[in-house]
């Protein structure tokens, strides 16, 4: 079979990785715990630390637990618990075995691999090289990991050694795409499914810590806890219980063991003196596009730089994020690789966007009109597209804000400005893609051939600089801010590390206090 160029497998992973990065947590570099005062209220509990299990909200209903084939966040934090990757890139960015006894990189860019003996499906068999293959085979058309089928060979030697040779890519370049491949059993597949890219929907077995044992019509999930896994986990069963509304007054009533939760509420959930909260940095940054293609005003720098001038970050995070964020100058998160504040900072000065829109030839009379396109899904960001509107209409413009019911709109270029998010590794290089109109992804319509040169220049810490500083200061995408999330935990649990390459914890991690 012909494989895809790996320009049009990252377009995939752009795409789904955008649309979860603004539903949930992405990334971080730190984690702050607090506990309650202990002469503060008390909140109800649940029977969870009688019981060893864990109780937590998903917001989606899910449609599928396939490994390969999920689409949501909410899915991806069920299906981490109950499949293994070969490997977790943890948040430092160093890369920790979970399948694999070891792995070595070969001068040639090859890597050869060695599974770890005697690992078991929780139907009883055995994970082999084959598996991994065909776990391979499934990433084809896969949201996550199809970067890593157009760019893997894999060669087998015996069921626990096999080889990958890379072409287009690096290893380095696509770690964090392959810990997203949750091995899946292929002979157990094969009686499932007529084609290995067929979702799996709710048959499952994985090799993980947890296996399924139902899904509610109502949305409800419950994991148990595998007695054969090949690593240690402490709770015995994870219920994962939809909730349409607010999370915050489950949590509140006892009804959730923890949650995450809104900087606007944090003094409350603060208040219990027996909980305890932690917050959570992200590598993902919100921004809005600016629609660069010829004929548009904004392929105009002056007009697109006069647009950054009028925008106030943290006016603009306050509304779409309740506060919770930091206002971002720079396209790259300061968790990707090379970070640096090299980017020019366009601090809020109309006076200035409008002496830019006066030499671009616009005046008060004679207005930039602007379609500001926005998710209806997120009501937060539509209020906070009004901010922005308000602030643009006090230079030399004019702006209608379009609802959208989904991201087709933003292929078609029928508008000015877009408001999204992205987190995608923690390689600078990834954003390549929203500069490469053969990715499909440059969806600012930005062909200026000096973004994608420094992109093909990067080779150390002052290359991946340049490049940062060359993408964001085109304003072909203007950033707003980095995402913060806040978690409240009952304070009788012991919780794990935040997994930033996941976006997700392992509940494999967690344990009640004696």
């Amino acid at each position: 079979m012909k494989k895809k160029s790996l320009c049009a497998m990252l377009m995939a992973v752009l795409m789904v990785i955008s649309s979860l990065a603004g539903c949930q947590p992405s990334s971080s570099d730190s984690n702050s715990g607090s506990s309650g005062n202990a002469s503060a209220q008390t909140r109800p509990t649940t029977n969870g630390k009688e019981e060893n299990s864990l109780t937590m909200a998903v917001t989606d209903q899910v449609s599928t637990l396939d490994p390969e084939l999920f689409t949501m966040q909410t899915e991806d934090t069920v299906i981490v618990q109950m499949y293994d990757p070969l490997f977790y890139v943890m948040n430092d960015g160093s890369i920790e075995n979970v399948l694999l006894e070891s792995y070595t990189e070969n001068e040639d860019g090859s890597v050869d691999f060695v599974l770890k003996s005697g690992v078991q499906f929780h139907s009883g068999d055995t994970l082999t090289s084959e598996d991994v293959e065909y776990t391979l085979s499934r990433c084809e058309n896969a949201p996550l990991c199809a970067s890593v089928y157009a760019a893997v060979t894999m060669t087998i030697e015996d069921d626990t050694h096999f080889t990958w040779t890379f072409e287009g890519a690096t290893f380095a370049d696509l770690a964090s795409y392959i810990q997203s491949m949750g091995i899946v059993n292929k002979s157990y597949c094969e009686t499932i499914l007529e084609t290995p890219t067929d979702n799996l929907k709710f048959n499952e077995d994985g090799t993980g810590a947890y296996y399924l044992e139902s899904v509610t019509d109502n949305g409800d999930v419950t994991l148990k806890r595998f007695e054969d896994y090949h690593g240690t986990a402490s709770i015995d069963t994870l219920n994962f219980r939809y909730i349409s509304g607010n999370t915050e007054m489950a949590f509140e009533s006892g009804d959730l063991d923890y949650t995450v939760y809104t900087a606007a509420n944090e003094s409350v959930i603060q208040s219990y003196g027996n909980v305890t909260t932690a917050s959570q940095a992200l590598n993902s940054v919100v921004y809005i596009i600016v629609n660069c293609a010829e004929g548009m005003p904004t392929n105009d720098l002056r007009v697109r730089q006069a647009i950054a001038y009028c925008m106030n970050r943290e006016e603009i995070m306050a509304i779409a994020s309740n506060g919770a964020g930091t206002t971002a100058y720079n396209m790259a998160t300061p968790l990707v690789n090379y970070y640096d504040d090299v980017c020019e900072h366009f601090d809020t000065n109309v006076e200035t966007a409008n002496d830019l829109l006066g030499q671009a030839g616009y005046s008060a009379s004679n207005p930039v009109e602007l379609t500001l396109i926005c998710s209806s899904a997120n009501v937060d960001w539509v209020a906070a597209c009004e901010v922005i509107k308000e602030e643009l209409e006090q230079s030399y413009f004019t702006v209608n804000i379009e609802e959208v019911s989904d991201s087709s709109r933003f292929f078609t270029g029928d508008y000015s400005l877009g408001m999204l998010s992205i987190g995608l590794t923690n390689q600078f290089s990834s954003y390549s893609t929203l500069f490469d109109t053969a990715s499909g992804m440059n969806l600012a319509v930005y062909e200026e051939p000096d973004v994608l040169e420094a992109f093909a220049g990067i080779t150390d810490e002052a290359t991946a600089q340049n490049a940062m500083k060359v993408a964001t200061e085109s304003l072909a995408y203007i950033p707003i801010y980095y995402p913060t999330t806040y978690f409240a935990f009952d304070s009788d649990l012991n919780v794990g590390e935040f997994y930033t390459s996941v976006s997700a914890f392992l509940y494999k991690d967690f344990s009640w206090k004696e």
